[in-house]
């Protein structure tokens, strides 16, 4: 009987956490929100260790004495300890690297990353470690696609020091995340650090590289996703922007592929569930990957980093190394 109440209590202990989490921060001002999040998610989601280790004893207990349902019940707390416990500190520190193709007319080989969000919950360290995978690739260019930050406390110049090491020429567009859509003000302060650390800020901007020129386009949600003027009609033309429904601007113009992110794959990677909600993160519903919209096309990656829960699963970050053909 005992065993009982302490496996009811087993389970009962997450959703009732969660919903005061919820309901604590949805009373909070904004920065005590901000500070709630990074206490609750660095120092407060180790104890998922303990509880299940308590799970495991629960289950080698209900199979000793053939509990079935006992050990059902916390196979799923053992389960769910063990997923978080991934979601929070493994596969957000993971770096996979994607090989691709794309058709452009011209060849070239990128690198595409995007969504870092240096700050709150990655910081230096984590810089360091996207420049380093960078530094082993064999690549053209590296192309940015917005969303460096998500609300840092330290400097930017400070949090981004190691793309300086970058051996590759690395040029980038703002996201949503850098335009105050949502988050504090730092579009000023971060085109100071990306100059200051070799990054080249190209919204607004027509840069070429080899025979391919990037076109540079600000983020949507701000109301900056409006093309540049364009040199000639017959040059390869490709797009960098942050949100992929931003190909809607490429019609009617030379410009034929968008490089883009935002989406994060949907960042915890579910059946049914990741779909519904990348359907309110873009009008297009998109994920990961290339889709074809007409005539155009839209290369959508996964991104680096994490926002709101700051879990990755069976979405880990991933580099996109394009070959242009």
């Amino acid at each position: 009987m005992q065993c009982s109440r302490l496996a009811h209590l087993l389970w009962s202990v997450p959703p009732a956490l969660v919903a005061v989490f919820l309901l604590v921060t949805r009373l909070l001002p904004r920065d005590q929100k901000i500070e709630a999040h990074r206490f609750v998610f660095t120092e407060v989601f180790w104890l998922a260790v303990p509880y299940g280790l308590l799970a495991l004893v629960f289950l080698a207990t209900a199979l000793r004495f053939r509990r079935w349902w006992l050990a059902l019940g916390s196979s799923f707390a053992l389960a769910l300890a063990v997923a978080a416990v991934y979601a929070r500190f493994v596969e957000p520190e993971r770096i996979i690297v994607r090989e691709s193709s794309v058709t452009v007319g011209a060849p070239l080989r990128v690198a595409l990353i995007a969504d870092l969000h240096i700050g709150l919950f990655q910081g230096k360290a984590r810089t360091q470690q996207i420049v380093d995978a960078l530094n082993r690739l064999d690549v053209d260019v590296v192309v940015v696609a917005g969303d460096w930050t998500y609300e840092p406390r330290l400097p930017l110049v400070e949090l981004l020091a190691p793309f300086a090491t970058c051996r590759h020429r690395v040029l980038s567009v703002p996201g949503n995340h850098d335009e105050e859509m949502p988050g504090p003000p730092l579009a000023a302060e971060l085109r100071e650090a990306l100059v200051a650390n070799r990054v080249e800020p190209i919204e607004g901007k027509v840069v070429k590289i080899k025979t391919v020129s990037f076109v540079g386009m600000g983020d949507r949600w701000a109301r900056k996703d409006a093309l540049p003027a364009l040199r000639a009609a017959d040059e390869r033309y490709v797009a960098l922007a942050h949100n992929p429904d931003s190909i809607d601007r490429l019609q009617g113009t030379p410009v034929h592929t968008l490089l883009a992110g935002h989406t994060h794959g949907g960042q915890i990677n579910l059946p049914v569930v990741t779909a519904w909600m990348l359907a309110t993160a873009t009008r297009g519903g998109f994920k990961q990957g290339l889709y074809a919209i007409g005539e155009k096309q839209v290369f959508v990656t996964s991104g680096l980093g994490m926002i709101g829960l700051p879990l990755r699963l069976f979405q880990p970050p991933a580099i996109d190394v394009i070959q242009f053909q």
